[in-house]
């Protein structure tokens, strides 16, 4: 799974995506719905840099967050798996309604 070391498993693209697919439902399990996770992030991040913050900006910050990290470590294979999750929930928040929030 996603613990498991790039150094000792070579992984496709494929699984890689797939244990990024299988973190979102087990961080969904502990942190609730991720739109609405990412939305009370970006409300507490507007409030600190004083500027607005939406809840796809939140999500694009965790990447670089992850890349930066792989910079360092380009094996950690969590942060690899991180990431992709990140950049799914980025494609997915960024066209959110965030007025409709009954939808969640």
């Amino acid at each position: 799974m996603a613990s498991d070391s790039l150094k000792t498993q070579s992984k496709r693209a494929k699984e890689l995506l797939a244990d990024a697919a299988e973190l979102l439902g087990e961080r969904g399990l502990a942190y609730g719905e991720p739109a609405i996770n990412h939305l009370r992030i970006a409300q507490l991040w507007s409030v600190y840099f004083e500027r607005a913050i939406e809840p796809h900006d939140v999500a694009m910050a965790m990447v670089l967050v992850k890349i930066a990290r792989l910079v360092e470590t380009k094996s950690h294979a969590d942060s690899v798996v991180d990431a992709a999750a990140y950049i799914a929930l980025f494609g997915e928040l960024v066209g959110k309604d965030w007025d409709d929030l009954d939808a969640y």
